[in-house]
């Protein structure tokens, strides 16, 4: 199992800007909260595990997610009869594109073994490049969870140490959002610095420590008594239309992500020439729009993704050079 080999990282934990560092909340999440929902989809016989990361950051926690998820279908041979979607979303602009490249330094996975990183990640010099067989499972997009309607039918929400952020009544609306947003018996992951409130009634503690919750279905007499959900039940026709809306864009990015991978095929199916401008199966253009979004994001080590860069520009120009050569 994956969680028992992502061993701690030698970096401060409790934000999601890290890999799931700690075995215990790993194992919990994979042996427990996964393979909860995963015997709800078989009762139910439906074949998609739908999740949602609000609060993304530049990535990592969405990425460790869906490999403690893949995982745990592999181990049962279930391949073929379940898929997976996640959507990752964030406040931040620059988090989402930086989430999206799936670009990090080599010392964000010092302590983790070479079976996993070979198996969801590339090598590039000092940097580790998700595979598409984890990052076709993941849409990343911008949203304010305090404003912008949510995603619906989800069977697990991680939503760690955002709520700190906004006033008592904003984290109560997004509380029961949330709780409208997950199928009967979904989850809610908070982490450990905040818990559902007032709310204790729409959700079962599940675990005290990680603050990982299950929803629980409401009455309706009790239901139109809660402002957090009344709000919802009676949305104005304006929320229901930017709800209807969201929703068709969702449709539609996984749409041109189809197509997208269709027109990959394509180029590797008829011409053979545009191979030619690939190195060590990467794309260098997307390698280099990624190690830009970070230069841009963090400054510590500017100087080592800046050379990283400059090497991949200069093998990129080579790449072009001989392309254009051949093709006169």
């Amino acid at each position: 199992m994956l969680s028992q080999n992502l061993k701690d990282l030698n970096q401060p934990s409790g934000s999601a800007e890290e890999f799931l560092r700690n075995n215990e909340l790993a194992d919990f999440i994979q042996n427990k909260v996964f393979a909860g929902i995963l015997r709800k989809k078989l009762e139910l016989r439906k074949s998609e595990i739908r999740l949602w990361i609000a609060g993304c950051s530049t990535g990592q926690e969405v990425y460790s997610l869906a490999i403690l998820l893949k995982e745990h279908i592999e181990s049962l041979n279930m391949e073929q009869k379940m898929n997976f979607k996640i959507y990752a979303t964030d406040l931040d602009y620059d988090s989402v594109k930086i989430a999206g490249a799936g670009v990090y330094p080599d010392y964000a996975f010092e302590n983790v073994l070479p079976t996993i990183l070979n198996k969801y990640f590339d090598k590039k010099q000092e940097f580790y490049v998700v595979k598409k067989e984890i990052r076709k499972h993941i849409i990343f997009a911008p949203h304010n969870i305090a404003k912008d309607p949510g995603f619906h039918h989800l069977d697990f929400i991680s939503c760690r140490n955002v709520l700190n952020y906004f006033q008592p009544t904003q984290q109560q609306k997004i509380i029961s959002s949330f709780h409208h947003s997950l199928n009967e018996d979904g989850y809610l992951f908070l982490g450990q610095s905040e818990t559902v409130g007032e709310f204790k009634e729409l959700f079962l503690t599940i675990n005290k420590r990680w603050k990982i919750y299950k929803k629980q279905e409401v009455a309706e007499r009790n239901r139109s008594q809660d402002a957090g959900l009344h709000a919802i039940q009676d949305k104005s026709a304006e929320e229901k239309d930017k709800q209807e809306l969201m929703d068709e864009l969702t449709e539609a990015k996984e749409r041109i992500y189809s197509l997208q991978t269709k027109l990959e095929q394509i180029h590797l199916d008829y011409e053979g020439k545009y191979e030619t401008l690939k190195i060590d199966s990467y794309h260098p253009i997307l390698f280099t729009k990624g190690l830009l979004q970070i230069i841009k994001k963090q400054e510590f080590y500017k100087e080592e993704y800046a050379g990283a860069m400059l090497m991949e520009m200069k093998k990129l120009e080579l790449a072009i050079e001989s392309f254009m050569v051949e093709d006169q």
